[in-house]
């Protein structure tokens, strides 16, 4: 069984034009085409039973639309889970908010680089608050994004103020706390309440003892995850079924860890 946490896709026709500028824009290649069927047969090669497909608005006015497009992808394929997006300009937040958690959203990612915001800036409390109030989870990403320029605008540092600021809150902060901030991830993220997941981890970060990071974390705040089309998600698996961890601890990363964070009752094996 395996639920990867972190990917992306498009519809179908605004997919080709995406993944070209996405690309161009950072410069990395992709594995899949960016649509849903080609997220679904990548996943189908990997052995990968459910996929979390993570949107986001980078205008204020595709908040909505997003959304609904979410919402239709899961209600006609039973292995995929969509988190929500809201943008921070958009000035229906609340009423959004609640249409997600009224709708099965359990969760809604933010992409501070992408939609201009620091991820520790106390505007954005209020929304944080009414997602942590509807028992959702908040997934960041974290780190650098290659097609952006410094300052980044969520580092392990501002992310540890929020930490501190919504005790108690589901957050995940993706690419292991923040992607090539690793030493201050260690410093300031580890062994704190907060979930990571492992999109852009492997191979990026050269550790000897890596399965001693995992458990000084918390094995149970690791999620599997690849950031497909980005990775290639068969290797992805590959590499967590290569770490020196028992059985169990690799179970609890690849989708236990997964299973009771999204509290997802059945997992269906992607057909």
């Amino acid at each position: 069984m395996v639920i990867d946490f972190h990917t992306h896709c498009f519809p179908d026709d605004l997919a080709p034009r995406a993944m070209s500028k996405l690309s161009q824009n950072s410069g990395m290649p992709y594995y899949h085409d960016g649509t849903l069927s080609g997220l679904r047969e990548s996943a189908k090669k990997a052995g990968i039973d459910m996929c979390v497909v993570l949107p986001i608005a980078t205008k204020p006015q595709q908040t909505m639309t997003i959304n609904r497009w979410a919402l239709s992808v899961m209600e006609e394929n039973n292995d995929i889970i969509c988190f929500g997006t809201i943008h921070p300009e958009f000035d229906m937040w609340e009423e959004e908010i609640r249409w997600l958690k009224e709708n099965g959203f359990v969760g809604i990612k933010f992409h501070p680089d992408y939609q201009d915001f620091f991820v520790d800036d106390k505007k954005m409390y209020p929304i944080y608050d009414a997602i942590a109030k509807n028992d959702m989870i908040i997934l960041f990403h974290s780190g650098v994004d290659p097609a952006y320029m410094p300052p980044y605008h969520c580092t392990p540092e501002r992310l540890q103020r929020v930490l501190k600021d919504f005790s108690g809150a589901k957050i995940v902060a993706a690419h292991m706390g923040g992607y090539r901030f690793f030493d201050e991830t260690l410093e300031c993220l580890i062994g704190k309440d907060v979930y990571f997941d492992t999109s852009f981890f492997f191979g990026e970060v050269q550790i000897q003892n890596l399965e001693e990071i995992f458990r000084k974390h918390g094995i149970d705040k690791i999620l599997f995850a690849t950031d497909s089309p980005w990775k290639d998600q068969k290797r992805e698996v590959e590499y967590i079924n290569s770490l020196r961890l028992s059985e169990e601890e690799k179970e609890k990363i690849l989708w236990k860890n997964a299973q009771q964070l999204l509290k997802v009752k059945i997992v269906h094996r992607t057909k």
